[in-house]
């Protein structure tokens, strides 16, 4: 293989695929980035064997077909370091990848491409296609509920459903609930549980453009993404997702409204007194047009104040402030509302005008 391109698309092309390099396994094949130049032009593509990222075609003069392997970790840090912009690689027989840019050449040993691991195959039969910033948005909007310990396997991945021109997308791990969703023009019913290290290179990935679409393919087993630069096509979770619809119930009989950055300002603070942030303990007093934070820790204490709106009674609960934070900084609504029942159950949270989300918070039980 030899071929030309820019130091500029190469790298670019590098930091997609890259995320999909194995970290952690013995197989050195795994540690590699697999070049591909064909008649389809040349591109590159990484595999953990669970996910797998391949660019589209980077722009370049190819003279001579070909394929290898090579080191991840080497061949970023080789084409970071190249002094002009010009790059040409060249591929003999035996795997042999030369690397030359100005004055500076590198010569570094190759894999053969056939102990590359194969994509799997998604039939394109049947698609989804939505808005590329509605995806990242919804993951935006939920991810940080998704469960990171692996004694339940299905919730260390989200829900995707469709149904009848509703796309939801649902994060559970055990402590929250977050659902959004948003209309699609997929009038079908499907559903499938993708892991959470996808989502968050999806995301990663997609475009803010909201002319930009993302095509989605599925089988039992795989999910396929077709986004601007790339293709991703990411292992399917095995199990059967929580009924979450049943844990939102209807009807509060305490419902406070409040400013949503007042709000999330004043929870922020009282986190500075704890030296684990992601386990502070607040005390909530809800009354009338008052809402009070309070946290004590061996450090210190906080003690705030916050205008609210009340419709019903008053009311004293302890959450993991952490868990209202995550939820605070994605609403994009101006005001917020908080529904309770009693001081054992479940907190859940609203926009004012826009039910398009919703999210859950178990309370910490008073002792």
């Amino acid at each position: 293989m030899k071929l030309e391109c820019s130091k500029k698309s190469l790298l670019n092309a590098i930091n997609i695929v890259s995320k999909a390099v194995s970290t952690r396994s013995t197989l050195p094949i795994l540690n590699c980035i697999l070049l591909t130049g064909d008649r389809e032009g040349f591109r590159l593509l990484a595999s953990d064997r669970e996910l797998s990222i391949e660019t589209d075609n980077i722009e370049s003069d190819l003279y001579e077909k070909g394929s290898v392997a090579i080191d991840a970790k080497m061949f970023a840090d080789i084409i970071k370091a190249l002094p002009t912009e010009m790059v040409t690689l060249t591929v003999d027989e035996k795997n042999v990848c030369h690397i030359k840019s100005g004055k500076s050449e590198f010569t570094i040993n190759g894999q053969p491409a056939e102990q590359f691991p194969e994509v799997p195959v998604v039939n394109k039969r049947e698609n989804i296609v939505l808005k590329s910033a509605d995806i990242k948005n919804m993951i935006k909007q939920t991810i940080f509920s998704v469960a990171t310990d692996e004694s339940k396997p299905i919730l260390t991945g989200e829900l995707f459903k469709f149904d009848e021109n509703c796309f939801n997308a649902v994060a559970i791990d055990g402590f929250r609930v977050s659902w959004r969703k948003t209309v699609c023009e997929y009038d079908g019913y499907t559903e499938m549980v993708v892991p959470s290290k996808t989502l968050n290179e999806l995301a990663r990935l997609l475009s803010d453009d909201e002319n930009e679409k993302a095509t989605i393919y599925y089988s039992s087993s795989y999910i396929l993404f077709e986004i601007k630069g790339c293709t991703i096509v990411s292992r399917l979770l095995d199990g059967e997702f929580l009924n979450y619809e049943n844990l939102f119930v209807e009807n509060s009989p305490v419902k406070l409204t409040a400013n949503t950055h007042e709000l999330l300002s004043a929870f922020e603070r009282a986190t500075i007194v704890s030296e684990d942030n992601k386990k502070t303990p607040v005390i909530l007093t809800i009354k009338e047009n008052n809402l009070n934070i309070r946290t004590t820790t061996d450090r210190g204490l906080v003690n705030e104040d916050v205008p609210i709106t009340l419709d019903g009674e008053e009311l004293v609960i302890t959450f993991n402030a952490r868990y209202i934070i995550d939820i605070l900084k994605v609403v994009e609504e101006e005001y917020v509302t908080m529904n309770f029942n009693t001081n054992k159950s479940p907190c859940i949270v609203t926009g004012v005008t826009n039910h398009d989300y919703k999210y859950l918070v178990l309370p910490i039980n008073p002792r």
